[in-house]
């Protein structure tokens, strides 16, 4: 009897944690589930009017006062996402990129410190446990005094019941500056998402940020890119303490990924250099 209990005990431990499959399988799975042929469809339909009306509407209207309204909420609109009128004879309209050895992101009076283009290459090692780890690798290409073009690399690993699960996802960003002090770095961005492995799938991604300049040699940084693959967020999420030595930036903080239905947070320790 003993024996068989026993025996029935370690089953019911194996079964159990057979059972358990990890983060990342369950991220895998869950982007892997289409959703409902009927609600992509009536979105898509709904999506589609409400544009065709919104065009008709606005362009179409025949009404002067409607039209105004339009140029009004236009011209609105750029001021805040791009640039305003009472901008254009300030310091920040004509800030240029700062060279690597330059305390901050922007610079306005010193032409020695000034670059035309300037290149990031960032790498930070990601913990949550010791189970699940990962390494996160970022490229940005700075250029036009005002835009950057940015690609990452974010590989996951953990290891469950004695074996190995991988996620790998792939960021492609191109931001605009929109604040761009001495002090303040302030950016938002339009690009895609593209998770690996089996799921092999892309999403458009829309993303922002921010760097304070508090007091040299330390910044704060903030940010976020985010995505939708299969009706499911696909996000990832920083908060870094920066510390500047010349060409290079140590950094440690927290990183967070919403990959489907597993969510994660981890540790960042990482080093930046700059060309």
């Amino acid at each position: 009897m003993k024996a068989l209990t026993s025996l029935l005990f370690i089953l019911g431990i194996s079964f159990l944690s057979f059972a358990q499959n990890g983060k990342l399988n369950d991220a895998k799975e869950s982007l892997k589930e289409k959703p409902s042929t009927s609600t992509t469809t009536t979105a898509r339909s709904n999506s589609s009017s409400r544009r065709s009306s919104s065009v008709n509407s606005s362009f179409d209207s025949g009404n002067p006062l409607l039209d105004l309204t339009f140029l009004i909420a236009f011209n609105l609109t750029y001021g805040i996402v791009v640039e305003s009128v009472f901008e254009l004879n300030s310091r920040m309209h004509s800030a240029q990129i700062s060279t690597p050895n330059h305390y901050g992101s922007f610079i306005y009076d010193d032409v020695n410190d000034v670059a035309f283009t300037r290149l990031d290459i960032s790498n930070a090692l990601v913990i949550e446990d010791k189970n699940l780890y990962g390494n996160h690798l970022n490229l940005n290409f700075r250029f036009a005094k005002r835009f950057d073009l940015e690609v990452g690399y974010l590989q996951l690993i953990e290891r469950v019941n004695r074996q190995t699960e991988g996620f790998s996802l792939m960021t492609s960003m191109l931001n605009y500056h929109r604040v761009r002090t001495q002090r303040v770095d302030l950016w938002f961005g339009l690009g895609a998402m593209y998770v690996a492995n089996d799921v092999k799938e892309f999403g458009f991604a829309y993303g922002g940020g921010i760097e304070l300049f508090v007091a040299k040699p330390i910044s704060i940084l903030a940010s976020y890119k985010g995505s939708s693959i299969n009706s499911r967020e696909v996000s990832k999420s920083k908060v870094l303490l920066n510390y500047h030595l010349k060409k290079y930036r140590i950094s440690s903080g927290y990183e967070h990924f919403s990959l489907g239905v597993s969510s994660i947070g981890a540790f960042s320790l990482g080093l930046r250099l700059s060309f």
